[in-house]
């Protein structure tokens, strides 16, 4: 099953996590990984373009993907409210594979 984690400070949302895999198909195939995938390195493309303070990490091996807002602005704000509602949208659709842990 693959974990997202969402922490938000001051109402903001701070960092998103996401581990392991959902075990919807093999790896490769994995719609419901590739759609997580995508959605954290297009939010990733959009932060760098606009030139946002953040950090991201990913290591396929574990897997693993971490985006972390270093200096929140409206810009960094749009962007992981739309991430998050993706996020959202992929585990409600995918209740067996994914599960969203809002800390």
């Amino acid at each position: 099953m693959t974990k997202i984690s969402i922490k938000k400070v001051d109402n903001l949302i701070q960092v998103i996590k996401v581990s392991g895999h959902s075990g919807y198909a093999n790896k490769g195939s994995d719609i419901v990984c590739s759609s997580i995938t995508t959605a954290m390195y297009v939010s990733y493309g959009m932060l760098d373009k606009a030139k946002c303070d953040f950090t991201f990490t990913a290591d396929e091996a574990k897997p693993f993907m971490e985006l972390k807002i270093n200096k929140s602005n409206d810009i960094t704000k749009l962007v992981m409210e739309n991430l998050v509602d993706v996020l959202e949208g992929i585990a409600f659709d995918y209740k067996a594979n994914v599960t969203i842990i809002n800390e």
